[in-house]
């Protein structure tokens, strides 16, 4: 996916298989079928319906946080579950003399609740090739979709300075319902983040 909405223009890739997102608003009708259609009991119609409500929320929520660019996964699993991934990048400005850390600039564009040992963050730093050492927060989160739906995701955020533009960061969110899975989410997220390049 590429943008220009965002401070610095970038690109990032996705694996096969993800949808780039259309910000604007995203049809998830074809997905939709064709996950119903492969269906084949009515719990596993009414989780694919459950699970593209999720990803309409999810999607419009990130828009109003004014996402340069997302994409995600739908999938059935090897189980027959239901695999949902996302990726978004934000365009944060800190204003001039404004001192944010880490945890206030993902704060921009995900505000975690801390119920049931969920919302704990964690800090690091990792290294994206030819952009340099970057901040990342990891954890579980309970998001936010609508002023009265929550859901509890795995959550990675990677704060990336903009080059030769002080005080503007680009944030690679990662989010997925799918907690069992969370270490493997991770690294798909820190994967997909590590693609991360300015134009």
């Amino acid at each position: 996916m590429t943008a220009g909405h965002a401070p610095g223009s970038f690109t990032i890739e996705v694996p096969d298989g993800w949808l780039d997102y259309d910000l604007a608003g995203q049809d998830f009708s074809r997905q939709q079928r064709e996950l119903r259609a492969a269906a084949t009991t009515p719990e596993q119609r009414s989780a694919v319906d459950d699970a593209l409500r999720q990803a309409r929320r999810l999607l419009r929520a990130a828009r109003q946080r004014g996402a340069a660019s997302a994409a995600g996964l739908i999938a059935r699993d090897d189980d027959g579950g239901l695999l949902m991934a996302f990726v978004g990048v934000f365009g944060v400005t800190v204003p001039d003399g404004a001192q944010l850390s880490v945890a206030d600039l993902a704060q921009q564009v995900s505000r975690p609740a801390r119920v049931d040992g969920h919302g704990e963050r964690t800090v690091t730093s990792t290294t994206i090739p030819g952009v340099g050492v970057v901040a990342r927060i990891t954890g579980t989160e309970i998001v936010e979709l609508t002023g009265s739906t929550s859901a509890v995701m795995v959550a990675m955020h990677t704060i990336v300075p903009v080059p030769a533009q002080p005080g503007s960061y680009l944030v690679v969110t990662g989010m997925s319902p799918n907690l069992p899975l969370a270490d493997a989410l991770h690294d798909v997220f820190d994967a997909i983040t590590g693609t991360l390049r300015f134009a």
